[in-house]
């Protein structure tokens, strides 16, 4: 029996809100473009119907994975039975504080519903220092996008801050259940600056720049940081590097007039 007739013969509803659509593809020629070995500790977001789990499982040390809908858990148990290395936590990874000791690595379908706001919270686990995911291909875009294309956005220059992004293929929207509308793309990523307090007004700051995007910075930025000495006062937001804005953030850190949150 495969996913979709297992979905319906157990009477699932998928929910959008959870933009739940499972990975139906052959695991193997996904994880054949990865680099997991049997000493990688792996947090994987989106147990989904445990398909992907047992296969990541084969090839690593150890899996904790995250499945919000507790509706799979008879499922995946099923898919993963007498698989001793993994664990299974039926929350929301978005609200799980405390995380394993050690060097891990991420991997995860993305949820269409909350992609952005996962891998905002990777990049708060400094101990997260590589990983892979699927994202629809859109989104992926914007993700890995550089200086003066019509895709480079605050969250583009955010994750960039502190993770390096490679794409490694396209993947056709007929591997997933429900079919979405747009095809995905499967990235690795590697952690290159850790978080740190200082960044907490980082992402306020990249939004508030952006939503000025084709106005010169010496007009989007001026407003709130008086002196920029060194920078191209012609230049608009989506010119500037993520190196420019890490400068530019750490003279805004350090004056007194800044964005309202």
């Amino acid at each position: 029996m495969n996913i979709k007739e297992e979905i319906k013969k157990r009477g699932i509803f998928l929910k959008k809100r959870w933009g739940q659509n499972f990975f139906v593809g052959d695991p193997d020629k996904l994880l054949d473009f990865t680099s997991i070995t049997d000493r990688d500790f792996v947090i994987e977001v989106g147990t989904g119907t445990g398909n992907l789990t047992e296969e990541i499982a084969k090839r690593c040390k150890f899996v904790v994975s995250y499945e919000i809908d507790k509706r799979l858990k008879e499922m995946i148990y099923n898919n993963i039975e007498g698989v001793r290395n993994v664990e299974v936590k039926f929350m929301d990874f978005l609200k799980e504080e405390e995380f394993p000791d050690g060097d891990l690595m991420f991997f995860s379908n993305l949820p269409y519903s909350s992609g952005t706001e996962i891998l905002k919270k990777v990049v708060m686990i400094n101990n997260i220092t590589r990983g892979y995911f699927m994202i629809q291909k859109e989104l992926g875009e914007r993700i890995e996008s550089c200086p003066s294309k019509k895709t480079y956005s605050a969250i583009s220059v955010f994750l960039q801050t502190f993770l390096s992004f490679r794409k490694l293929k396209d993947v056709s929207k007929e591997n997933f259940f429900p079919v979405p509308q747009v095809n995905s793309t499967f990235f690795e990523f590697k952690r290159i600056r850790e978080w740190e307090d200082r960044w907490d007004r980082y992402e306020t700051f990249l939004k508030r720049v952006f939503s000025k995007r084709r106005k010169k910075i010496k007009t989007s930025i001026f407003s709130f940081i008086k002196e920029l000495p060194e920078f191209n006062m012609d230049l608009r937001p989506e010119n500037l590097s993520i190196e420019e804005y890490i400068k530019i953030y750490e003279i805004f850190s350090q004056s007194k007039n800044k964005p309202n949150s």
